[in-house]
């Protein structure tokens, strides 16, 4: 059996997104991952929060609007996003994480990785949380807590709540997935998103 190759070993990991994507018709996964091709360019124009990035093909390399490389991590994520996409419908139900395919295996790292994280940076700061959301095209839902949705990806959606804690409850805090999120991404980069989300929350809270 072939061991399965962490996230983690990046240049592996970005080299098998990259030979993946290669493979794929540009104009048909645009339209899957809900993004615009650009033909007379062959890329793919795809939004991540409120920036707009360019998605070469066949090269899979990656630039941002003023042109500059992004980063290896996100560009990973993005690559795993428009291979994995295939259409799906969203459904506006939102499941927690261990409820996507294999989330049981990962639950420890995506606590460790994307709620412990979250919650340490907005824990005790739930107005910023919910300034710092709406600054990068956040909106509120309507749940117990702070609850606001992140439209991260075309059509990946996360939901970040926070229920601010007092002198005798500590804060807590959940990330829910929308019921489609396995047609968009695998399990393991739903573990680390959320992370970037957060860092991208902190830098507009400061």
């Amino acid at each position: 059996m072939t061991k399965k190759r962490s996230f983690m070993n990046l240049d592996v990991t970005q080299q098998e997104a990259e030979k993946k994507f290669s493979s794929l018709n540009p104009a048909q996964a645009a339209e899957k991952a809900g993004a615009d091709f650009d033909e007379a360019k062959n890329i793919i124009i795809l939004p991540f929060i409120n920036e707009k990035y360019q998605v070469e093909h066949p090269s899979g390399k990656i630039t941002d609007s003023n042109g500059s490389p992004t980063s290896q991590y996100l560009s990973i994520i993005m690559l795993h996003y428009l291979t994995t996409a295939d259409g799906t419908s969203l459904t506006g139900r939102w499941i927690a994480y261990r409820h996507l395919p294999g989330g049981d295996i990962y639950i420890e790292p995506f606590k460790n990785r994307a709620i412990n994280p979250f919650l340490k940076t907005f824990g005790d700061n739930p107005e910023q949380f919910r300034k710092a959301a709406v600054a990068i095209g956040g909106f509120e839902e309507s749940m117990s807590g702070i609850a606001m949705v992140i439209p991260v990806l075309p059509r990946v959606p996360i939901c970040f709540i926070l229920w601010p804690g007092d002198e005798e409850i500590k804060s807590s805090a959940n990330i829910l997935f929308d019921e489609a999120a396995a047609s968009y991404l695998p399990t393991e980069d739903y573990a680390h998103l959320p992370a970037l989300i957060n860092g991208v929350m902190k830098k507009k809270s400061g």
